[in-house]
């Protein structure tokens, strides 16, 4: 029997950051606990370092999910989970949640900014657009994954009537009510909140201070997120945009701005997202703040079929 062939990962790397995020927003949970909030100006450079590196963590939590993080299985497996717990999110819910993405993407149900032609009133449309768009791939997979620790029989009838009249929607609950996955979530789930309980049970008249940081985590994760695919051309799994931003910023979100790259290469570690750009010949669309600022035009008029709307 022979082993596997070991892949170029960064895994000296990967572990050194998951250790940093780790040490860093457990100390930011209990921050009051441990008496640092005398010092009220701190609060503010917390936040918004709370902020950059949430996305830095959602980022590795990423490369968790498609078995960048490690050559071991396992351990990957297990960083992903931890690093979920430490996020809010269990870890079946954030890899089940992003393997549909790539399967479905910019079909309708993963192409939040065109108006579908579903019957669907153009202005609830609307407001679950900037929903979606503000916070909602943080505070969905959140509510996801305490919805679905819910009993079985509860939980899927209920999703089955309400939420699942889509392809990508009936593959994601047909994939996480599987026993195995299902036994996991809710082992997760009961972390997260024994974590977070704790934390704002402990936070004392700062508890604002963490829901602050939880929402600001939604915002920059979901903004961010959409940004590399608004306006892009539907019905194309690998549609998405590579999204320019300096060096310092690109290596902080773990190059996810060659974001085209990951989708044509999803097994490719975010270390040598770069060199595969340089590899592949591929282009910088735009920027991400701009890119990102487009988001704003709000909803699109859904394009005819393989039309480019660049």
């Amino acid at each position: 029997m022979t082993n596997a062939p070991q892949r170029d990962l960064p895994e000296k790397k990967n572990r050194i950051i998951a250790f940093l995020l780790s040490v860093f927003f457990l100390c930011l949970y209990f921050w009051n606990t441990i008496g640092l909030f005398r010092f009220p100006w701190i609060i503010w450079i917390l936040l918004f370092f709370s902020t950059i590196f949430s996305y830095t963590l959602w980022a590795l939590i990423h490369e968790c999910v498609h078995g960048n993080f490690s050559n071991s299985r396992n351990e990957s497996h297990l960083a992903g989970r931890i690093l979920c717990i430490l996020f809010g999110t269990p870890y079946q819910v954030a890899k089940t949640a992003h393997l549909m993405h790539h399967k479905f993407n910019r079909q309708e149900g993963e192409r939040i900014e065109f108006i579908e032609k579903n019957g669907v009133p153009v202005r609830i449309q609307k407001f679950f657009y900037y929903l979606k768009l503000f916070q909602g791939t943080y505070f969905l997979e959140v509510l996801g994954g305490f919805f679905l620790s819910l009993p079985l029989s509860f939980s899927i009838p209920l999703a089955e009537k309400y939420v699942s009249g889509l392809p990508v929607q009936k593959a994601f609950f047909k994939q996480i009510q599987k026993t195995e996955i299902v036994r996991e979530l809710r082992i997760d789930s009961f972390a997260i909140l024994c974590l977070f309980g704790f934390a704002f049970l402990f936070s004392g008249s700062f508890f604002w201070f963490l829901g602050g940081m939880l929402i600001l985590r939604g915002f920059i994760v979901s903004i961010l997120d959409h940004s590399y695919h608004y306006g892009k051309e539907i019905d194309d799994s690998n549609s998405s945009y590579n999204l320019n931003v300096p060096k310092l910023i690109s290596l902080l979100f773990l190059n996810f701005n060659f974001h085209r790259i990951h989708h044509l290469f999803p097994g490719c570690p975010w270390n040598r997202l770069p060199n595969q750009f340089v590899k592949t010949e591929d282009r910088m669309d735009l920027s991400l703040f701009r890119q990102t600022l487009r988001q704003f035009r709000g909803l699109l008029p859904l394009p005819n079929r393989n039309s480019n709307t660049r």
